[in-house]
């Protein structure tokens, strides 16, 4: 059996693979080595006959956490320093931005299945660290995502139309 984080890994993944296919957008993801991007979302559009990538993309760092569901306004997190560093460098060509998907504590209550419907508790939310500061922290640096910036098809879409605008995120 998986290790824990390995299946929360595997979860979250999914829970971005199937937000992405929802909006139409495809993933892609590393084959081999992990320089800090776990992810890419890439849009499609229709060009004649033909679906074709647009070459608009989004690159994700992607993190999972289990915990209550959030009560506050944002979701604290601690990332550590260098996947901070990494997510808040001004000088990449491709917008990227840190998802984390929060679970419950339980692992059998991550999911249920009928033949009707399968669900996935609780949600994932997004957050840019482009531009932010440096930290004088060693090992971890606590970040606050905005319940408000839910992972979801529809915000998805929104943050596909900030990339296409070359706006900050």
């Amino acid at each position: 059996m998986l290790p824990r984080n390995h299946r929360q890994e595997a979860l979250s993944s999914a829970y971005m693979q199937a937000i992405a296919a929802q909006c139409g957008m495809a993933c892609s993801f590393p084959r081999v080595y992990d320089y800090g991007i776990d992810l890419t979302l890439h849009e499609i559009r229709r060009h004649g006959s033909r679906y074709v990538e647009s070459g608009f993309r989004l690159d994700v760092q992607a993190k999972s956490a289990s915990a209550p569901m959030p009560a506050r306004s944002h979701v604290p997190y601690d990332l550590a320093v260098k996947t901070y560093d990494d997510l808040r460098d001004e000088e990449v060509g491709c917008p990227r931005i840190l998802v984390l998907l929060v679970v419950p504590e339980v692992v059998n209550r991550w999911t249920t299945q009928t033949e009707g419907q399968l669900v996935l508790r609780y949600c994932a939310y997004w957050m840019s660290l482009r531009g932010q500061g440096p930290t004088a922290n060693r090992r971890t640096v606590r970040v606050a995502i905005p319940r408000a910036n839910a992972f979801s098809a529809r915000g998805l879409a929104r943050l596909m139309d900030r990339v296409k605008r070359r706006e900050p995120l």
